[in-house]
């Protein structure tokens, strides 16, 4: 009889057997074969509230944790797969062997049902508990002793606990509870360290444990800064994850090679997720558990519009906002890693400020850092791309210190990021601290640098127009010199406007009312 669970004992006259306590192993044995033929039966059977105490046979509760267990990891789950984790667990004999897992796949009249089957169980637990605790309240009462008030609370107190369902830590996961102070008062509490990813001169760049984020216009590289996180973590021998919306694993993982990661570190420590579909709640939970298996340092977000529409929230929404912190944000923060969501900002730079595309709350649910990309130069192949990364929020303050104030900007400079391509098959990443200089304020924006770049562009151009009409004696026309110069021939256009508007170039008229361009001659129309 040590296959079952007994009541305990009452009296000396109570054997203990002579009252069957409520049990259905029916129920029992077709929520296991349901979970053992069907991964949706797993995840509707959690979502009861199933933890494993409410099996009648001892034998289920260990075949439940094996099959939960297992989920969790994202392990496959079938009757011969369990029985070898059984087996390692060295409890497969007291199950009743391999052959009892494929009876209960047997017994199962359909998986499609086993969520029906784990309220049976559940209720029938509830009983078992209420008659306990109503025995142990009927000898208190019989025994006289107490007040008699104290025991009727007693009573309602014992009836009340067993007909709560048993979700332990459920009061502490809610926050609504008074926090222990004393680390604070004793002077042990050490401010959060942001210890994941790194500067290229080994400063950190987010907190674990805390919601962190990177937000940008299109094409500023947010996934770049995300990706050459992800290498100093998978470098350290530490497991990421990255949750992506917008790319596809060759996109992804085609560039983590890009930058110098090996293929067999991406396997074995680079998770990517490629949602699809939106997820019931009690998938999500699964989900997030299986992450928090990973024990992760970092997890990406990429793409925060995209999530929030598979999700069905409204965007622009505050409470949506921060519903959708509450859904997937924060609990993967409470896997311990650093959480980082790649969001979008407004195109008008002028009213865009701190905030992402969408409601300001996004900035307030971050506790950790929040940096705003701004591009510089554009990335591409064959071409060194720079992005500038500074500070739009620092919660727990231990980032701002390494960075260098922004002068018109009112955010830090942290870091510019730098992406040299050497064609398609490799190209080097830099996060490089930001330097103090007098040729290059550290106050000018991601604007002033554009078009100081596109000014130092248009007289280079400026040179090799003049270098071509120098050797050429006849009038050239503006297609002819696009012809001949390389790059953008809108910068070329741009530079032979000038030429002619200063005079260091003459435009007039040539056959069938075409414009030609020529070098001014040596006497009054050079001057």
């Amino acid at each position: 009889m040590s296959n079952v669970r007994q009541i305990p004992r009452n009296t000396a006259d109570d054997d203990g057997f002579t009252r069957v306590p409520p049990q259905d192993l029916d129920a029992e044995q077709s929520v296991l074969g349901g979970m053992l033929l069907s991964e949706r039966a797993i995840t509707d059977v959690i979502e009861v509230g199933l933890e494993g105490p409410e099996f009648y046979r001892p034998a289920h509760e260990t075949i439940y944790r094996a099959i939960v267990s297992m989920a969790v990891r994202g392990e496959q789950v079938d009757p011969i797969t369990v029985g070898a984790e059984l087996t390692k667990q060295g409890e497969i004999a007291r199950v009743g062997g391999a052959s009892y897992l494929h009876t209960l796949v047997q017994k199962v009249p359909t998986a499609a049902n086993a969520e029906y089957y784990a309220e049976i169980v559940r209720d029938t637990a509830v009983r078992r508990r209420v008659i306990e605790a109503t025995d142990r309240a009927a000898n208190l009462v019989r025994s006289g002793e107490g007040d008699l008030d104290e025991v009727l609370d007693h009573v309602r107190n014992e009836l009340a606990e067993a007909t709560q369902p048993r979700t332990p830590q459920a009061t502490d996961a809610t926050g609504w509870g008074f926090s222990d102070l004393t680390p604070v008062l004793d002077g042990t509490h050490k401010p959060a360290q942001p210890v994941v990813g790194a500067r290229d001169d080994g400063i950190g760049m987010f907190y674990p444990g805390r919601v962190n984020g990177i937000q940008g216009e299109s094409e500023a590289g947010k996934s770049w800064v995300a990706l050459v996180s992800c290498l100093v973590e998978i470098n350290r021998g530490c497991h990421v994850v990255y949750m992506d919306f917008e790319d596809s694993e060759e996109g992804v993982v085609s560039r983590l090679l890009l930058i110098g990661a090996t293929p067999q570190d991406i396997a074995e420590r680079f998770h990517y997720v490629r949602p699809g579909a939106t997820p019931a709640p009690a998938q999500l939970r699964s989900f997030i558990d299986r992450i928090g298996a990973l024990q992760p340092s970092l997890i990406v977000v990429d793409g925060v519009t995209e999530a929030m529409v598979m999700l069905g929230l409204e965007l622009k929404e505050n409470t949506e906002i921060a519903k959708f912190g509450r859904m997937l944000l924060r609990p993967l923060a409470d896997t311990g890693a650093a959480v980082v969501p790649l969001d979008h900002v407004v195109k008008n730079n002028e009213n865009r400020g701190r905030y992402a595309l969408g409601g300001v709350h996004k900035l307030n649910a971050v506790d950790g850092v929040q940096y705003m990309l701004e591009a510089v130069r554009p990335f591409g192949i064959n071409t060194e791309g720079r992005s500038r990364l500074r500070i739009a929020k620092d919660r727990p303050a231990q980032i701002r210190k390494h960075a260098l104030p922004g002068g018109r900007n009112p955010m830090h400079w942290f870091a510019d990021l730098v992406i040299r391509s050497e064609g398609d098959q490799f190209a080097t990443a830099h996060l490089f601290p930001p330097i103090e200089r007098t040729e290059e304020p550290v106050d000018r924006t991601a604007d002033e640098e554009r078009a100081a770049q596109e000014e130092q562009e248009i007289k280079e151009r400026e040179d090799k127009v003049l270098q071509i009409l120098t050797k050429n004696r006849e009038p050239m026309s503006k297609n002819a010199l696009e012809e001949l110069i390389p790059g953008r021939a809108s910068v070329t256009r741009r530079a032979l406007t000038r030429l002619v508007h200063t005079g260091r170039v003459v435009a007039e008229r040539g056959p069938r009312g075409a414009t030609l361009h020529r070098l001014p001659e040596a006497d009054g129309e050079a001057a």
